[in-house]
This record gives structure tokens, sequence and C-alpha cells, in this order.
């Protein structure tokens, strides 16, 4: 099945009173169109939706249960939907038609893969073009590739372990994957043991980018972060893993080439050095009362959260912006969902039935609330925003 997803059909377009930063009593008004495209979950029904214009519009298939956790690729145009017993997948391939007109009412919507994987301790992860999924303690690997395929199929590994954590896949030409069997990290090679990394009883989080996988883990004799990086020359190659002194339980996130790790209400941002291995670039203080936060898949720009407020971080450090949820007033972290893309975040409020939109535009420092929409459901348990991923989305003024 070769789903086309138009992201044009998903066009808001609004017209907003803005005061475009002047005092004046008189107010302008200026027509605002841009593009998104969201999906979201609910937490009182297995329907799975994209919002178009504020409105939940159904797909045809729906999730395994109520309140599925949606994770999108890292390709952004992917997601899993991940329930405690089976994961389902998506694929959603963007195609701009600049010939089509974008208040056009014909649109296709995403369809789900005739794929999914259903078993027991389910864990998903994104994993250098793939979706790794842990299930009854065995990794699968999903490559994006395949999701719009009519009969996609899985990449299974067959190790001599328990596995506690979605296995890593390093190098899939050569087959090289990290994997965690509740005592090590371990590198193995097509199904064979090729090394043992560092002790990792526990697996806290992982995030990996093209260079790096950075690992998280809680020993009985100390937290510990590890950062991992695979070298080939002459056909042969070499694996390095250094221990990053992060004391702590960390949960990482990677975009742009920079890692940002969550520590006790502090960001830990990693970026790559002179000698290619990753060391300490900044570390500040996230905001009180913090709900949730993300970063967004272009620059690494930090979206930190609170139950009034967005606050927007360069990865250096600097608070570029802070913006008020002007339109709930009844807001808490339980009401609120956050998802990233590219130079752009939306955060859902169920308890005001809001959307608002937040980007920066191109050439722009900062950002702003480009839009707020009603929205037409209050109970939205996760979201993904469709994107192409490393791109800024443009909009016009």
């Amino acid at each position: 099945m070769n789903i086309q997803y138009k992201i044009g059909a998903l066009t808001v377009a609004s017209l907003l009173l803005c005061a475009c930063g002047s005092s004046s009593t008189t107010t302008s008004v200026s027509e605002e169109s841009h593009e998104h495209a969201l999906m979201i979950s609910q937490n009182n029904t297995d329907a799975l939706s994209v919002l178009e214009e504020g409105t939940a519009e159904s797909l045809a298939g729906t999730a395994a249960a109520n309140g599925a956790q949606l994770l999108l690729s890292d390709s952004g145009e992917e997601v899993a939907i991940i329930n405690t017993s089976t994961v389902q997948f998506l694929a959603a391939h963007h195609e701009e038609d600049e010939e089509e007109s974008a208040s056009a009412e014909e649109h296709e919507l995403p369809e789900l893969s005739s794929l999914s994987i259903t078993g027991g301790n389910i864990k998903v992860v994104n994993s250098n073009g793939h979706f790794s999924v842990l299930v009854d303690g065995s990794t699968q690997f999903v490559p994006y590739s395949v999701l719009d395929q009519a009969a996609p199929e899985t990449e299974d590994v067959s190790f001599t372990v328990t596995e506690i954590h979605p296995a890593l896949m390093i190098d899939d030409e050569h087959e090289l994957v990290l994997a965690f069997d509740g005592a090590n990290a371990l590198i193995y090679e097509g199904n064979a043991l090729e090394e043992t990394l560092f002790a990792c009883e526990s697996v806290v989080s992982t995030a990996q980018n093209a260079e790096f996988v950075v690992v998280s883990c809680a020993n009985t004799g100390g937290d510990v972060s590890y950062s991992v990086k695979v070298e080939e020359a002459a056909g042969e190659h070499t694996i390095t893993d250094t221990n990053l002194n992060v004391d702590a339980q960390v949960q990482w996130l990677t975009r742009a080439n920079v890692f940002v790790g969550m520590i006790d209400n502090t960001f830990h941002v990693l970026e790559e050095n002179a000698q290619e291995q990753l060391e300490a670039e900044s570390s500040f203080a996230a905001p009180t009362g913090m709900c949730t936060w993300g970063i967004d898949s272009l620059a690494a720009d930090i979206f930190a959260l609170t139950s009034s407020e967005l606050a927007v971080y360069s990865h250096e450090g600097s608070k570029d912006a802070a913006l008020a949820l002007d339109e709930s007033p009844n807001a808490s972290c339980a009401t609120l969902t956050l998802t990233a893309a590219s130079q752009a975040v939306f955060v859902l409020d169920n308890s005001a039935t809001k959307l608002y939109e937040i980007d920066k535009e191109e050439g722009a420092s900062l950002y702003h609330i480009h839009g707020r929409e009603n929205v037409s459901v209050n109970d939205v348990a996760s979201a993904v925003s469709f994107h192409e991923v490393g791109t800024i989305t443009s909009h016009d003024h």
C-alpha cells in the first residue's frame, strides 16, 4: 500500500489580530497561512486522528487500545503507535503540490500499516533509520522505509541473551548492534557477540545520531552515561566507548548533532569537539515546575513547558522566549501535551481545548505564538507533528 499524504490538505489558514510589536492603539490585521500535520491519540477512545482546523478527523484504522503513545520517527514521516501489548505503525509521506489550492477539501488521510507487533514488556525507540521494538525480551527492527509497503517485514535478531531494552542499530550495512542484557552493554556483529563494553544493569534512556550513541545506565555501583562511537578504516571498525562523567540518571534527546540531557531540573548539552569526542557545551537550569520538554529537529532549540508558559532556549543556554499560554487559565501538567517539529512546537491543552502553534520565521531570531486554535476534543493523550526533519516549515505573513 503506497500511502501518499498531502500535507497541503492539512493547511490551516487563519486571520489573526496582532499588534506586531507596536504600542499603538491601532491594531493591524494580517493574514497568516501555515502548514502543519498533527496526529493525535485520545484517552477515552481508540481513535487515531489528524487535526484539521482544530477538528479531529479520524483515520480509518484505530489503535489497539485507548491512550496510545505516539513516537515520531527521526525522519519525521513515520510513527509508532504504542500500547502495553501492541505496536502499530503508520507512514505519512508528504507530497507538496504547488498547483493544488491550500484550501482544497479533498485529501487522503494516512493509513495504518499492515504490520503490527504484539507481545509483552514492549518498549520502542528510534535507531538509525529504524523503530527498534523490544518484545518478550528480544528486539525486532522495523526500517522506516518498509512501512508504506503492502507487506512490510521486520528484521529480527537472535542473540543468546534476554534483552532489557531495545537494541540499537549502530551500522546496518555491517550488522553492528548495541544490545543490553541487564548486566552489560554488548556489541554484536550479526548474531555473534563481538565485544562487551560497559556495565549497564538498567537503561534509563538512549539517544543516537549519525556519529554517536549516548546511553544512561542505572547501576548498583552508581549511575553513569556513556557515549559509543564506531569508526571504520581499511575495512575494519573500531568501537570506542567513553564515560561522560555524568553520575546521574539522565533523559537524553538528540537533534542537529547536539545531545541534550535533563538531570535534576538542569539541562546539560553535549557536542562533538575537535578530538571527535562528545564534551559538555553548556548547562543551565530548567524553569521551575516544568511539565515536559523537547527539542526542535533543525537547531536543537530546547522547549520547556510549564503549566503557564513555554520557554525556549538555544542549546548554548540563552533564553530566547517566554510565551504565556494566555488562553489556558486552568492548565496543569496533566492537561498539556507538547510536540516539536523543525523550528516549531505545538502545545495542546485539554483544559481549554486549545492548540498553540509556536514557531520561528526563517531568518528570524525569536519564536512567537503563530496561532491559537480551538480543538474539538479534550482528551488528547499523545501527539506528533509530521514534518520534513531539518527543513524550516515556511509560512507567509
